[in-house]
Formats: C-alpha cells, structure tokens, sequence
C-alpha cells in the first residue's frame, strides 16, 4: 500500500480496532476486579453484592450497544460518517475515563456507568469500515476489506491479552490505554478528510427502532428460522464465554494476566476457523446447512464438556476448538439470515443478527447474578445444550451462500 493511502485510512484502521479491541480488554479486566484478591471490588462487597454487580458489569454494554447501533446509524446519515466516529472516540473516551475514575476513587456506579456509555458508542466498526469503501476506487475494494480484516483479527486477539496482562498490575492501566487510543483516534480523525462526510437527511432518532427492527421479523417468515438458530447459538457461546472466564479463576486460580491470555488462545481459534477451518468444512460437507450443523453439534458437545472436572491445559485446548467450530455456525448462520430476504433488505436483515448478538451478551450477563447459587459448571452445560438446541431451527433452513454474504 502507498504510504499516502495508509496515512488516509491510519484513523480508519484505528476505529475498527478499538471497536473490536475494546470488547476484549474488558472480559478478563472485569473477572479481575470482581473475583480476586487484588480486585478492589472483592475487597469492598460481599459475594452476593458482587456477584449482582458483575452482571451488571457484563449486562449494561450490550444494553447500551442495542440502542446506540441505531443511535449511531442515524448519526452517519445526519452528521456523516468522520462527524460520527468523532463523537464515537469522544464518548468511548469519556467512558473509560469513568471506569478509571471508578477504580482510583473505589465508586462502584461510576464503573457501570462507563460501561453503559461505552456500549452506546461502541459499533464504530461498520461506520469506519463503509467510510473505507468510500475513499477506496471499485477495483481496490477487496484489498481494502482484506486490510480491515486484518485489523479485526489483530484487535481479537490483542484485546483479551492486554487487557489481562496490563490489569494484573493495575486495573487503570488497560483503561488508560483504551482512554489514550480513543483521543489518539480522535485526534487523527480530526485532521483527516473521508467521504460520506456530508448530511444526508435531518437526524431523527426513534428509540423504539431497535425492538422494531425484530417486530419486522415476523413479517418475513422466512427469516424465523435462521434469526432463532443464530440467536439460540449465539445465547449458548455468549453463555459458555462469560463463565468460562470466571470458571477459570475460581477453579484453576488463574491471575489476571492468564485470564487474558487464556481469552487470547479462544481469539486464535477464531482466526483458525475463519482461515482454514470454513474452507476445509465447506470441502468436506458441501452444503452449507450441513457445515453449519456439525458446527453447533461439535461446539455445543465442547463446551457442555468443559463442565467436567479436568486440568487447566484440557479447557485452553478445549477453548481453540470450540471457538473454531464456532467460526463454522457463525458465518453459515449469518448467510442464512442475509439470504433469507431481498438483496434491498440484507442491511436490515444483517441488523436483526447484530441485535441477537446484544441481546446474547445483555442475556448471559443478566446470569452472572446466579453464582451465588449455581456453580458455573451447570451454566457452562446450559451453554452447550442452548447450542446443540440451535440445530433443529438449522433444519429448516434454505441453503446459503456464505461467500456471498463472508465479505459484509
């Protein structure tokens, strides 16, 4: 790439970055502060009062993020997408400064407060992403794509190991990287000029446009089926990664630092299913329907598995293969969803799947209040059997083009 291009797109590689990178850096940053000795939270509350903020902890960003991706798609058609992302890096800005401000003054609602800011900016990647579909030329557009996978694959894994080893000396420093990340963002993007920089109509913004976009399921029958399955499995991984986390510190002692890191391996697994381990399931099984049944099948018998007594180095080998065999349901599940309607209405579509993600992550979180009372063993196998339950609505559907849809 030209070194002139890549200082046009350097604020865009930044935001699609933070996007991802953020989100990672909080998992093993939070199962830090809430459940060990050296997270001020356990120092302070009770386990019940504990356990009742970690859900909030985990629940607020999705909650914040199911309102504000319409919140910040109406902004990119008002204020232009370079407007958008700014506001973007100003108010996840101003939500990591909360969180630090919580950990230096011990003040739990300003922590939660933070995360629900940062869940309502957070989403910048598909602004940033279109903003550089816009500055790159019709034949460049692939390469382009190519680079903003790139990106997200480095931010994947780079969020969960930062996050843990920079929090296993103090809590603020991960905090104070993603806050210097953001003005940075923020900074270049200030200076720089994109396309799709101009208003495109008055902003208007509904609040109920996020429970609508699901009203409009019903009135497309054939997206029941998909939209259930991805829902269901994205519930039961979404279940399997939030007290995985917290399993791992509770059973097997794990510091900070290894929970980030173990949280890395799982970002390995991703970028190994979304290289070669589609390619090889679409060899072998063909149809796409079948990839993505053998894909829940095996990821939902992996983690009902982890449930069960074994060493540490048994769950990191465990957590690899679950996240490849993730890879094969996520990106056929998805194609399913985009296929089932009009080329005209696959934003929307797409949409309803990026809301069943939100509504996954705010579900799974709202559990996390149990564990005073259920051992997250049994949740890890209620991940597994809401996985596996995923493969009957699978049936139903019609097959996919999941390279036609890979790209969006």
């Amino acid at each position: 790439m030209q070194p002139s291009r890549l200082r046009a797109r350097l604020p865009l590689f930044l935001a699609v970055f933070i996007d991802i990178f953020s989100f990672g850096l909080m998992y093993p940053l939070i199962v830090g502060m809430f459940h060990t000795g050296t997270g001020w939270v356990a120092q302070v509350y009770s386990p019940a009062s504990r356990d009742a903020f970690l859900s909030l902890a985990f629940s607020l960003f999705p909650v914040g993020m199911f309102f504000g991706a319409s919140l910040l798609g109406d902004l990119s058609d008002a204020l232009g997408r370079r407007r958008t992302l700014m506001i973007c890096m100003a108010g996840l800005a101003g939500g990591y400064g909360l969180m630090w401000a919580s950990v230096e003054l011990r003040l739990m609602w300003l922590f939660l407060v933070g995360r629900l800011v940062s869940g309502l900016m957070a989403g910048t990647a598909p602004i940033a992403q279109a903003a550089m579909m816009d500055t790159a030329p019709p034949d460049q557009r692939s390469e382009a794509m190519a680079q903003v996978t790139l990106v997200n694959t480095v931010g994947l894994v780079a969020g969960p190991a930062i996050g843990g080893v920079l929090g296993h000396w103090d809590f603020r420093l991960p905090l104070g990287l993603a806050l210097t990340l953001c003005v940075v963002t923020l900074i270049t993007l200030w200076s720089s000029t994109l396309a799709g920089d101009v208003a495109k109509r008055k902003f208007e913004f509904d609040w109920r446009e996020p429970f609508l976009l699901f009203v409009r399921v019903r009135m497309k029958p054939t997206l029941m089926a998909p939209v259930l399955a991805f829902f269901l499995f994205q519930f039961g991984f979404m279940v399997y990664y939030t007290f995985i986390m917290i399993e791992m510190q509770r059973s097997y002692g794990f510091s900070t630092a290894q929970i980030g890191l173990f949280s890395m391996v799982m970002g390995c697994g991703f970028v190994a299913g979304t290289s070669f381990g589609y390619k090889i399931a679409k060899k072998l099984l063909g149809a796409d329907t079948r990839v993505a049944t053998v894909g829940l099948a095996v990821c939902g018998v992996l983690v009902g598995l982890t449930a069960l007594p074994m060493p540490a180095s048994a769950q990191v080998v465990l957590t690899m293969l679950i996240a490849i065999s993730n890879i094969l349901a996520f990106v056929t599940l998805l194609a399913a969803i985009a296929s089932a309607v009009e080329e005209s209405e696959q934003g929307w579509a797409l949409g309803v799947g990026n809301g069943s993600v939100a509504l996954s992550v705010f579900a799974a979180g709202l559990l996390s209040s149990l564990l005073s009372i259920i051992p997250s063993a049994a949740f890890e196998i209620l991940g597994g059997l809401l996985i596996l339950s995923a493969i009957v609505p699978t049936q139903r559907l019609t097959t996919p083009n999941a390279k036609a849809v890979a790209a969006q």
